[in-house]
């Protein structure tokens, strides 16, 4: 005799049912609509044989119908207390299991995001007569929240060398906790040491710093050997470093991280990091569906690049740039440009990414499936590339 047992969403009589059939040696089905509103059934099969409780819930996953077999066993009497005791939490967890959704699931289909394009310091510490960095910040986080943007992301360097935290960093804090956003910043972090680094930091809804990147490749400026960029000015003391090339001495970030947000997983690149392509792969293959590219440097950022770095990583991007500087841009993956400044000055643009899409062509990705990593370990071996051409002169 078979029992089956259709249930609405919350209702727990099926496994009241299930208990009284069970004492009678019978087998009951329960089934529920699969969380991700797939036209799959959840099937669970409860039998009772051998003494045993067996209880086997099989989940069919939208887009691949993956199962997952978790079983449940404790020797026990037929019609005892304790078969109830056991079969009650065995159906408890089950109903847990198939009402609970996994991370992806809680994320919006779409987010909005904001960059901005302003006035601050820059990589040797000048800055624009009348330029407040941290007033700017605060006033593009209200002018952001007022727009609904869940993200808002300002330059490199912007805020200049700063102990984090300090009285810049608390007025940020401040600002993204009564507004309830997050915001990524750049600046010089000035460490207790007095080393430094070029530094993104990223505040949470609440206000509190929740991540930091360090700048991870150094774009240095001068040098006085060949080959060219080996090695920095020799005579030089550390405020001449400061003042003319800081990157030859800056402290160097060692990791590529992915932080999770309450919308999805972000990357964070700065400026020079952004143009070496292994940067995004590996973001990418942590995770990440959104990159952020701060930079603080004159000229535009290339378009070219980030279409491509998209398409090729499956990730949409958020590129800033100082007011110096133009090509701040929103971009969604696979190539598509939502806004751009494309002139020096100030600028402020938004844009509604769709993370659905992007997260339909991530997990559908052939080149994903298709990957060959052991055919990439040159990648990362050294390689002095530059000593196959000593006889090439300047």
């Amino acid at each position: 005799m078979l029992l089956r047992a259709f249930v609405v969403k919350n209702k727990k009589l099926p496994f009241l049912l299930a208990f009284v059939y069970y004492i009678t040696n019978g087998v009951i089905q329960y089934r529920t609509q699969n969380f991700l509103e797939s036209p799959y059934c959840n099937t669970a099969p409860i039998q009772p044989y051998l003494g045993f409780v067996h209880l086997t819930p099989l989940r069919a996953c939208r887009m691949g119908l993956q199962k997952f077999d978790e079983r449940m066993e404790m020797n026990v009497g037929k019609n005892s207390i304790v078969t109830l005791i056991v079969f009650l939490m065995a159906a408890l967890s089950c109903t847990q299991q198939k009402t609970k959704p996994e991370k992806s699931s809680k994320w919006p289909d779409k987010v909005k995001v904001a960059a901005v394009q302003t006035c601050g310091f820059d990589k040797w510490l000048k800055i624009k007569e009348g330029c407040s960095p941290v007033e700017s910040v605060v006033k593009y986080i209200e002018r952001a929240a007022a727009d609904d943007v869940q993200l808002v992301v300002f330059p490199e360097y912007h805020l200049g060398r700063i102990s984090v935290p300090g009285p810049q960093s608390r007025k940020i804090s401040k600002a993204a906790a009564e507004n309830g956003i997050y915001v990524i910043v750049g600046c010089w972090e000035v460490f207790e040491d007095e080393t430094f680094s070029s530094a993104a930091l990223l505040f949470g809804r609440e206000g509190n710093i929740v991540g930091k990147y360090y700048k991870t490749h150094a774009a240095v400026d001068t040098y006085d050997e060949l080959p060219a960029y080996s090695k920095p000015p020799s005579g030089k003391d550390k405020q001449w470093f400061i003042e003319n090339d800081p990157e030859w001495i800056m402290k160097r970030g060692n990791n590529l991280p992915v932080f999770e947000l309450d919308f999805g997983r972000i990357g964070i690149l700065i400026c020079y990091d952004g143009y070496f392509p292994e940067t995004y792969s590996v973001l990418s293959l942590k995770g990440a569906e959104i990159i952020v590219w701060i930079n603080g440097r004159g000229g535009r950022i290339q378009d070219y690049y980030v279409r491509t770095f998209m398409e090729q990583n499956l990730v949409s991007m958020i590129c800033t740039n100082q007011d110096y500087g133009a090509g701040t841009m929103l971009a969604q993956y696979p190539n598509k440009i939502d806004a751009i400044c494309r002139q020096t000055g100030e600028g402020y643009i938004t844009a509604e990414f769709d993370l659905k899409r992007l997260r339909f062509a991530r997990k559908n990705s052939r080149n994903f499936q298709q990957r060959r990593p052991e055919l990439y370990k040159e990648i990362t071996m050294p390689h002095q590339i530059w000593e196959d051409y000593k006889n090439i002169r300047k």
